[in-house]
């Protein structure tokens, strides 16, 4: 999936760490306290549009989604300036902070934290620079300009759906090896479970923080467990190569995964039969999406939508060919 979640460590800044943060604002000769409102339009008479972008990570997904937004940016004759926040929602804040500095026409953030993203947010609203999100938009939307969004309910109400027909409607055996808990993963789970009906039961449901190695540990401690489980609902297919991993050793070719992402190598696991099914929903539609919705708001085109959602694409064996590109 994205890697995002709600963990709270950016209630854990301390005072030195907010101070150094400030102090070096100041230095700089620009304070993330001056400016009002959430971020004026740029003139449509301005020839040329700068956005910051910070990304959240450098797994598959975020440098996908950087590659994207970069060769979409450079076609419509944008300059994009980028930034890396590691999985870490001080970094996160810091980044959003330097975009401000550079005063930039608008910000887009891939976040890797639900929770803190509202103080990003409130520092771009207060120096009056837009700010943008991608994948998510779990925040008061009348403080962003506008949001590329993945139906995640959607997803797991497809591949909880997919089971049901795949498996006749019988009792099986359910596991689940997750992202992070909270936010993303939780609304998919949610409704992968809710999809389920009454015959398939989960009987195993544990997090790998959207870590392959990881994701094979639990897969592990899921075969000791519930040695019975018939399918495996995995958040990301980076987790489900761990998973297929840990199968593969145990000699457990009879258990199916079922997973997101659309990348070339899960398509490729559909079509080998590694994976039964994955979800198309791709960084580069994610990141194409992302820089026409800012062009577009930012120059008042009243034809595009603030809130934006990425197609997906059931992927299975027989439609595997036909999968969209997941990286540009």
């Amino acid at each position: 999936m994205f890697g995002i979640s709600r963990r709270r460590p950016f209630r854990s800044l301390t005072p030195p760490a907010v101070l150094a943060l400030s102090l070096g604002l100041a230095t700089a000769g620009c304070s993330v306290d001056e400016g009002a409102g959430a971020g004026a339009v740029v003139p449509s008479d301005k020839k040329k549009i700068t956005i910051g972008f910070v990304n959240g990570n450098s797994i598959e997904f975020h440098t996908c989604l950087q590659r994207s937004m970069q060769a979409r940016a450079t076609s419509a004759g944008v300059t994009l300036l980028t930034a890396n926040s590691a999985m870490d929602p001080a970094k996160e804040l810091s980044n959003i902070d330097d975009m401000i500095v550079k005063r930039v026409d608008v910000i887009v953030v891939q976040t890797v934290n639900i929770d803190s993203l509202e103080g990003g947010v409130a520092r771009a609203n207060r120096a009056g620079i837009p700010i943008f999100l991608t994948s998510v938009a779990s925040v008061d939307q009348s403080k962003i300009l506008g949001a590329v969004v993945t139906d995640v309910r959607k997803v797991g109400r497809e591949l909880g759906e997919w089971l049901v027909k795949d498996s006749g409607g019988a009792p099986v055996e359910v596991g689940v090896v997750g992202g992070a808990p909270g936010a993303a993963a939780d609304l998919m789970n949610d409704a992968f479970k809710k999809a389920l009906g009454a015959q398939a039961k989960v009987v195993f449901d544990q997090p790998a923080m959207w870590q392959r190695a990881k994701a094979q540990d639990v897969a592990e401690n899921l075969l000791q467990a519930r040695p019975k489980v018939k399918y495996v609902f995995v958040h990301n297919e980076d987790m489900g190569f761990g998973v297929l991993a840990a199968f593969k050793a145990a000699g457990r070719d009879d258990i199916k995964i079922l997973t997101n992402g659309g990348s070339e190598a899960g398509v490729r696991a559909v079509q080998d039969g590694g994976f039964a099914v994955t979800v198309s929903n791709t960084p580069k539609s994610v990141g194409e999406m992302a820089v026409d919705g800012v062009v577009g708001l930012l120059r008042g085109n009243k034809e595009v939508k603030k809130i934006a959602t990425v197609p997906d694409t059931l992927i299975t064996r027989e439609n595997a060919s036909e999968a969209p590109p997941y990286c540009t």
